[in-house]
């Protein structure tokens, strides 16, 4: 959810540069980590957090009352990830499970051939878990996503959920119900980390990943901005999370807390509006 304090939200509708500043800090990430588990691509998960951000900034004054600010701008998001914004460069690819679990269990390699150091190897390990789970987001219809995503990454309550997308709560149910059989069956019968019976284990995507240029040697794209503060113990601990993590709504939420700057575009905006 994104809290904002009532009295920089009256100040900012009064034109206060500071305040808007504030509003934007306080949104920024819960809605570039909506974005990212959403589109599943950092780039696009920036593009649509800064359109968001906008939407919010020049809206501010069809609030009507204040003090729900925040929950207002949570669902401008959501509406604005699950309706308007445009195809992602994942959602391109256009990734059924049965498509995602072909190239699974054909794309499985040895990586020590790729000279990894410890450090490199686990930061590869991470990207690959972490990039997985989110494919796996993107092969269910928006709908069905942004269902998944608010009621068992962000353990919103059924009522909060169908509030936030203006629908039923039994519509909300409904989805979350076929979202959730959708990802634990293809979990059961694909990730290791799931079920000790299923093909597929992370260490053996390093290669294909490397080799397709989805991941790159030493470099964390996914959690960029947090990895290069991160020990190797830390990164080995954050990989930790992920392998224990036996069933898949503990799988999906043992994601980092994605971090991004405030967008440029949102800069700029203030400056013309100050």
């Amino acid at each position: 959810m994104i809290l904002f304090d009532p009295v920089q939200v009256e100040a900012a509708r009064q034109g206060s540069r500071a305040a808007l500043e504030a509003l934007i800090n306080a949104a920024k990430g819960p809605v570039f980590n909506l974005a990212m588990r959403m589109l599943a691509h950092r780039e696009d998960a920036e593009d649509a957090t800064q359109e968001i951000l906008i939407k919010i900034i020049t809206h501010l004054g069809d609030v009507r009352d204040i003090d729900l600010a925040g929950a207002w701008a949570f669902r401008v998001s959501t509406r604005h990830l699950a309706q308007t914004a445009r195809l992602g460069r994942v959602e391109k690819m256009r990734l059924s499970f049965e498509d995602f679990a072909e190239d699974l269990h054909l794309g499985q390699g040895e990586s020590s051939h790729f000279g990894l150091t410890e450090i490199e190897h686990q930061l590869a390990l991470k990207e690959v878990k972490v990039g997985c789970t989110l494919a796996m987001l993107v092969c269910l219809s928006r709908s069905l996503r942004m269902a998944y995503i608010l009621g068992d990454i962000f353990e919103m309550t059924d009522t909060e959920a169908s509030d936030v997308l203006e629908i039923s709560a039994g519509t909300y149910r409904q989805r979350l119900r076929r979202a959730r059989s959708a990802i634990s069956g293809f979990m059961q019968s694909n990730c290791s980390i799931h079920s000790a019976s299923a093909r597929c284990r992370c260490e053996n995507r390093i290669a294909p990943a490397l080799q397709l240029g989805r991941i790159a040697k030493g470099t964390a794209h996914l959690d960029s901005d947090q990895a290069g503060q991160m020990s190797p113990h830390d990164i080995s601990q954050d990989v930790a999370v992920l392998e224990t993590a036996q069933r898949s709504v503990a799988i999906m939420r043992s994601n980092p807390q994605f971090v991004t700057a405030v967008p440029s575009l949102v800069e700029q905006l203030l400056d013309r509006i100050s």
